[in-house]
């Protein structure tokens, strides 16, 4: 046995050293940026949370909604709605940050006189280039052997102009069973006007003039501009045991997140 220790030990010390080897990573607050009417400038800070230094380019890309939520690229050839990559300035456009190193990148916002009232978004992408901007350039036989990382992250950037208005909706919200028996809501968020929303889901079960019991808080979910529905899919995951979703009168709400006055943006009963 003591043999087997000692193979598995050297072999160890053998191995090239991939396992081992340091790699920065970033990190980026806020994660998400609203400029009002008057605000004319912001900061987003990106740290390097890695144990290496990293080279990092900072860039504005334009982004769309699709009606399942995801948030991807414009394909080639599309053109991007409500754009607010012409409004903005971003500085610095690269910067090399040691491990535990910040940069504040600067969003400067300058607005025609003619831009027509409403919501224009942009998303601030931050690109890791070089995950070890540390290891020496030229390799040898004796080179430990790294992965290179290629880390994004990506926050949206929306600038409001104007008066602005919002009406959302919730349609089709039913109760459903996956192969396994798990529960879940399914609804389509619909929104109409000039901006995006951002808000938080709430499924309830009520038994007749009883105050209904949240079952479900999923917060955190955005329409954004210019789309007008998206599809939704809340696990009821955290269900108490004591509640039979059979018995109950479910319904669902949609509401602005407190820091934005939590008023109820729109609410549906949930059909089994």
């Amino acid at each position: 046995m003591k043999r087997l220790v000692w193979i598995a030990l050297a072999a160890a010390l053998l191995l090239p050293q991939a396992a081992f080897s340091k790699n920065a990573e970033i990190m980026m607050l806020p994660t998400r940026v609203v400029m009002e009417n008057n605000d004319r400038s912001s900061t987003v800070v990106i740290k390097n949370t890695g144990d290496a230094t990293g080279d990092f380019d900072i860039d504005l890309v334009d982004m769309k909604m699709g009606e399942d939520g995801m948030v991807v690229p414009y394909a080639a050839g599309e053109t991007p709605q409500y754009s607010a990559i012409p409004l903005i300035h971003i500085a610095p456009k690269s910067v090399t940050l040691k491990p535990g190193e910040s940069q504040n990148v600067r969003l400067l916002l300058r607005k025609p006189e003619t831009l027509e009232p409403g919501e224009y978004r942009a998303h601030v992408k931050v690109r890791l280039v070089n995950d070890n901007a540390d290891e020496p350039k030229a390799a040898s036989k004796d080179a430990v052997i790294s992965v290179k990382a290629n880390l994004v992250i990506i926050i949206p950037v929306i600038v409001r102009n104007g008066a602005t208005n919002l009406t959302m909706g919730i349609e089709d919200a039913k109760l459903a069973r996956d192969k396994n028996g798990n529960a879940s809501v399914n609804l389509y968020l619909t929104r109409q006007g000039n901006r995006s929303s951002m808000g938080d889901i709430s499924v309830t079960c009520s038994h007749g003039s009883a105050k209904p019991e949240v079952i479900k808080f999923f917060p955190g979910v955005s329409v954004y501009r210019p789309t007008e529905k998206r599809f939704l899919s809340v696990p009821l995951d955290e269900t108490p045991k004591d509640v039979n979703l059979s018995a109950c009168e479910l319904g669902v709400t949609y509401a602005a997140q407190p820091k934005d006055g939590g008023q109820t943006l729109a609410q549906a009963p949930v059909h089994g």
